[in-house]
């Protein structure tokens, strides 16, 4: 065995490396479902301790497409019930104090359910509204602002016979944003702001298919919040991670590579030294043998 090799395995020996990969920790996954994070208390907006809490949130500011998934308390903690996809306003959600009537946002922030509308109760406990040709949500500054009332339409009023035609109020929550229970009433801060059947873009509500709305309704009760908004916002950075499963999300095995501690560091430069002097050594007897 050369003395080149023997001093690269003394190396080996005093810094302990082995031929063998180390296998890295798994890494932490963060909790993503809002019904964990809601448990982890991951989420930035209150919620009351309510049994049912539903989610609407977008990616960032503009985007208008909306994941929705329904939570509720079991005792234990909250579970899905539900998930899908819908449509906020076509600004998207409002950042702060952005949020403001013709804007065409959706308010950012946490509400309560305590009304319904549609065409006829699928069974909530929610205060409910059946739709008829008179009945108006008011938009006109006064005492019916931001309010259901069955009457004529003052211009700026909203014609819910109309949307009801349309599909989009088949079935709706009202979403207390702008009024009460939850704030009190500002003119101009906009109004009729539901969760609505009808699956498409809207001017300031969000939106999703009829069956998820209905499902919303019958299992609702009075004081159920919605907490909406864009993820940064309603979502902390995630503080409290959850352990990965072995393996990275694409079935690979996870990468292996040996680690240094900082004493190793010490050790190493320590051989480094040594190996030059083995290595100068190996030299002056070659010269010698060739003289």
């Amino acid at each position: 065995m050369s003395l080149l090799v023997a001093a690269l395995i003394a190396v080996s020996a005093v810094l302990g490396l082995s031929t063998a990969p180390v296998s890295a920790a798994p890494p932490a996954r963060l909790v993503t479902n809002p019904c964990e994070r809601l448990n982890a208390g991951e989420v930035q907006y209150p919620t009351n301790g309510v049994d049912r809490v539903t989610f609407a949130t977008a990616k960032s500011y503009g985007d208008i497409e909306v994941l929705i998934t329904g939570c509720v308390n079991t005792g234990a903690g909250y579970v899905q019930e539900w998930q899908n996809t819908g449509f906020a306003g076509r600004s998207g959600f409002a950042p702060p104090g952005k949020m403001w009537q013709n804007t065409l946002y959706s308010p950012s922030g946490s509400f309560s359910f305590t009304e319904a509308l549609g065409r006829e109760n699928p069974g909530t406990a929610l205060e409910y509204h059946t739709i008829n040709r008179k009945s108006r949500w008011g938009g006109e500054p006064g005492p019916t602002y931001n309010q259901y009332f069955e009457g004529k339409d003052g211009g700026a009023d909203e014609n819910l016979w109309f949307y009801l035609q349309q599909g989009d109020y088949e079935q709706a929550a009202v979403i207390n944003w702008n009024r009460e229970p939850d704030m009190p009433t500002v003119q101009g801060a906009s109004f009729a702001i539901f969760l609505h059947a009808g699956n498409s873009p809207t001017v300031g509500c969000i939106s999703t298919d009829l069956n998820t709305v209905t499902r919303l309704l019958q299992s609702a009760t009075p004081g159920d919040r919605i907490v909406m908004g864009v993820e940064p916002a309603v979502f902390t950075k995630g503080t409290k991670p959850t352990p990965a499963p072995q393996g990275d999300d694409s079935g690979k095995p996870s990468s292996t590579q040996p680690a240094l501690t900082q004493p190793s560091v010490g050790i190493l430069a320590a051989a480094v030294g040594a190996f030059a002097v083995l290595t100068g050594a190996y030299v002056i007897i070659r010269r010698r043998k060739r003289d």
